[in-house]
């Protein structure tokens, strides 16, 4: 009696005091004076949330006095081109995400830029969707380039008046002035700019979508201004790559598989390209790409590709970076993971650049001329690239064929006027045969102290970025105390069981029934009590909060660097369970909870965090810190990182923590209209992949059960387009895949159904994704939609739907289905009578419940890869599948704005 009567002293909630009441009356209520009272929980979070900043505040400030002295340093041609691209109040590193990553015209409507200041904006917005002819990215012209011929004013018939030997005269005389266009932006110029303006975070986003093009990446990269040289490390480190290497034991060959590994903590042999003097004829870069793809595709940029200019001035001095990654087969260039560095302009105009090299490479391959011999300086860096102890390829490009015969590890090659194949061949081998003999094998982390002693700038020098990097470690460590298997139980106690039973027993009061003597009345009041029950221990548990927590909740409020240095950390960490994972899964179903329970990520947190939060909610008044949970997310939000919506390993969804979310969302930024966007298909059909190329986001993505639950990100709408489009941001979710194998033995057909209704019910509009021409293997999943379609249509609410055919290469195939789309229309309408005549509705097709039209409403995607993974850079028909649907998108909204069914945050969740 004293603990209920200390808990509502201030009388506060009468409905918790009269259920408490109830539980004292029916000898259920737990004395709970033994644990920490509120105060104490109180204290608990208020230490944790001291310096709590909201996320206009946890972004870098730049140093004006600093920009101003880099805008001083800077050179007048680097300025001019700044100011005609539009980006001179960026520089120097003042772009964030934010400043792109918003829905825009040139993201919903396929156009060019008309003017130069408009080339970055759809250089991001196309590398959003991951279409690499970004690369060739140049404004329109409004006639065909040439000059222009001089029109007669006589009015008199044209004669000829010059004769043959004028035509040919001259040849020398450059085209008058008038005639003459200026000259484009470089491509490179463009790519190079925006990286020198953008911040730590953006660099990591432009680098990540970079690699999936398969384009090669600045490694070392020269101050336009001062020539300091700057070892970009951070801008690497969130690329993931997978590959499977040949290893030779003896007689044997083994596979050796690494997946989504960070290639920047991969150890590897380092190849390095560079030229001595001037090369008109031959292009390191084209032979580079000739090594690394089978189909040219390229990687490093050379002066054939188009856009090219001889007016590129930012990539001299520049090292790019990309790796040759193996698929385990007999066909492969190479047999195990290499490295590709390739320095831009003549090699005796940048020592630092190749002193550096020449410590890390395995292997040096050199351009060099006959007249650049004897240049005492290209004479003298032959001489130590020579003398040291890395192999040495020398590619003459003045002769044709060189006498057979080696120098111990130094090689000779003529390749003028040499056959493409039969050189490319040539040198392949010899590399082969090089790096297989070396035992030179670094990783780009283990070059950061060879960077640092030749006075080079590191980006995770920088003081904010080594606070957070020694925050992170710190958390890891905390993980590693625990066993694997125990760290959620141990550490994340809320989500386990207890979670569990609160779940079910909230379902319980959606199916009351009378039981025993008991009524309907009486069974709520009891489950009601023992919901109350199950949270107040998880408030046991929870506090006082342990070592992780605390260290968690500081953190995530602190700069971005804090939760992107976990990401990396807890990846790595993640990546050493894969071992234990390997072992464990052999034992199949047994050990199926322990493999899951080895796994953390920031999700897990998060939803402790929620679950902390919804076991204060309904015990104490909202008049306390822990009201500041919510906005954690809210913030994150606001960056750019998705927030878990459904929990994956419960599947329910938290009402009351997301509700808080878009409560804390709804202050920030006002009472904004959403437009939902959800997605709905079977496991592994691509539907992650399709909302990361539709908008530029970041889901996970592999091959399995990847996405659980449900994860919602926030994007926002242009100004300009908001009141076209009638809303002011897009929430996307994406979903997990349906019949999920994992999920066969536990009850897998009511979830599907669930999940399903959910998924068409919260979104606007629903992209059903089926792999293939086929719809058939989702026949059961489109019974699901059509009745939770028509559901959503006797509450009032109208979402629309469209199906997407992903990885069906034929150009033809809509033509060549239109039998299957017939029969789909027919099946759908057959569905719809069926649900309807259980739901007792006078619905006689389809159509009556949702707008679709079978020619409108079906689109078919290519195939997302341009060849074999991993080397294989992204279809850009894919690309542009993409933005045929966005368009549909945009479209099908404005025909469906009359249901006037856009709603705010809050209505979203109810």
């Amino acid at each position: 009696m004293k603990v209920l009567l200390e808990k509502h002293n201030a009388f506060k909630d009468w409905e918790m005091l009269e259920r408490d009441l109830q539980s004292f009356i029916d000898g259920q209520l737990e004395d709970t004076s033994g644990n920490l009272n509120k105060e104490d929980m109180m204290k608990d979070l208020e230490d944790a949330f001291q310096g709590m900043q909201p996320p206009s505040q946890c972004k870098p400030k730049s140093d004006s006095s600093k920009s101003k002295a880099s805008q001083a340093a800077a050179s007048p041609e680097f300025l001019n081109l700044l100011k005609r691209l539009g980006l001179e109040r960026y520089y120097p590193r003042k772009m964030g995400t934010e400043d792109f990553h918003i829905i825009h015209q040139t993201s919903v409507h396929d156009s060019q830029p008309s003017k130069d200041s408009e080339l970055p904006f759809y250089f991001l917005q196309r590398l959003l969707t991951v279409d690499y002819r970004v690369r060739y990215l140049t404004c329109k012209e409004a006639s065909k380039p040439g000059v222009v011929p001089t029109p007669n004013t006589s009015g008199e018939e044209h004669e000829p008046s010059d004769s043959f030997d004028d035509f040919l005269s001259d040849l020398d005389k450059g085209a008058p002035e008038s005639a003459s266009r200026e000259s484009h932006v470089h491509p490179m110029d463009l790519q190079m700019a925006i990286f020198h303006c953008a911040d730590d975070f953006m660099r990591q986003y432009l680098s990540s979508k970079l690699a999936f093009c398969q384009f090669a990446l600045p490694l070392l990269v020269p101050n336009p201004g001062t020539s300091q040289i700057e070892f970009p490390l951070w801008s690497l480190s969130q690329i993931k790559k997978s590959w499977k290497g040949t290893v030779k034991l003896g007689e044997q060959t083994s596979i050796s598989s690494h997946y989504n590994k960070l290639i920047y903590q991969a150890e590897m042999p380092i190849v390095s390209f560079l030229r001595i003097g001037s090369s008109p004829s031959s292009s390191k870069s084209q032979l580079l790409n000739a090594l690394l793809s089978r189909k040219k595709h390229d990687t490093f940029f050379h002066r054939h590709c188009k856009g090219s200019t001889k007016d590129c001035f930012l990539m001299k001095g520049v090292v790019e970076i990309s790796w040759y990654l193996p698929r385990g087969s007999d066909n492969d260039n190479f047999n195990g993971p290499v490295a590709f560095c390739n320095l831009h302009g003549d090699a005796r105009d940048h020592k630092p650049q190749l002193q550096f090299l020449q410590e890390i490479s395995a292997v040096n391959v050199v351009l060099v001329s006959e007249l650049d011999q004897s240049n005492e300086k290209g004479r003298k860096i032959l001489h130590d690239l020579w003398q040291s102890q890395r192999p040495l390829v020398c590619l003459f490009t003045e002769k044709e064929s060189i006498a057979a015969g080696r120098s111990g590890q130094n090689i000779r090659i003529g390749i003028k006027n040499r056959n493409e194949a039969e050189l490319v061949g040539e040198l392949k081998k010899t590399i082969r045969d090089l790096v297989e003999g070396s035992s030179t094998l670094v990783s780009l982390n283990a070059c950061l102290s060879t960077a640092r002693q030749h006075g080079f700038l590191v980006d995770e020098d920088a003081e904010a970025c080594v606070t957070a990097k020694e925050t992170a470690i710190k958390l890891v460590n905390l993980l590693k105390k625990e066993k694997l298997s125990e760290i959620k139980s141990q550490l994340l106690p809320l989500q386990g069981k207890l979670w569990y039973l609160w779940c079910e027993k909230d379902t319980e009061l959606t199916c009351l029934q009378e039981k025993g003597n008991k009524s309907i009345e009486h069974h709520r009041s009891q489950i009601e009590l023992e919901k109350s029950a199950v949270r107040r221990k998880q408030l046991g548990k929870a506090f006082p909060l342990n070592q992780l927590m605390k260290t968690v909740l500081d953190f995530l409020q602190s700069q971005e660097y804090h939760q992107l240095w976990y990401q990396i950390l807890a990846l790595k960490k993640n990546n050493e369970n894969n071992n234990l994972k390997t072992q464990l899964v052999k034992k199949l179903d047994a050990l199926s909870d322990e493999i899951n329970d080895s796994s953390i990520g920031l999700e897990h947190i998060l939803r402790e965090v929620g679950q902390i939060y919804e076991a204060l909610e309904s015990t104490y008044s909202k008049e306390n810190w822990y009201v500041k949970l919510p906005e954690i997310a809210a913030n994150l939000m606001l960056l750019g990182y998705p927030i878990e919506l459904m929990d994956g390993d419960a599947s329910y969804i938290p009402l009351q923590w997301i509700g808080a979310i878009f409560d804390r969302l709804t202050e920030k930024l006002g009472d904004k209209r959403v437009f939902v966007l959800s997605v709905l298909g079977i496991q592994s059909t691509g539907k992650s992949t399709l909302l990361n190329a539709m908008f530029g986001l970041q889901f996970n993505v592999s091959t399995g059960r990847c996405t659980r639950g449900a994860f919602m990100q926030l994007i926002k709408v242009d100004e300009k387009l908001q009141q076209d489009l009638s809303f002011d941001y897009l929430l996307v979710v994406d979903t997990e895949g349906l019949r999920a194998i994992e999920m066969a033995n536990k009850q897998s057909l009511n979830h599907n159904s669930e999940l399903a209704t959910f998924v068409i019910g919260i979104g606007n509009m629903t992209l059903i994704n089926i792999f293939g021409e086929n719809p058939s293997e989702m026949q059961d999943i489109l019974e699901i939609a059509v009745q939770a379609f028509l559901r959503m249509k006797q509450v009032n609410i109208s979402p629309g739907c469209l199906f997407v055919h992903q990885n069906v290469g034929e150009i033809t195939a809509k033509e060549q289905n239109m039998e299957g789309q017939r029969r789909l229309q027919e099946k759908l309408d057959e569905m719809t009578v069926t649900a309807a005549q259980q739901e007792f509705c006078d619905i006689t097709c389809f159509s009556d419940v949702i707008r679709f039209d079978v020619n409108t409403h079906i689109h078919y995607f290519a195939h997302l890869w341009e060849g074999n993974p991993p080397m294989a850079p992204p279809n850009p028909t894919y690309s542009q599948n993409v933005q045929e649907l966005k368009i549909r998108i945009s479209d099908l909204w404005n025909a469906l704005l009359n249901e006037n069914f856009v709603f705010s945050f809050k209505n979203s969740v109810e």
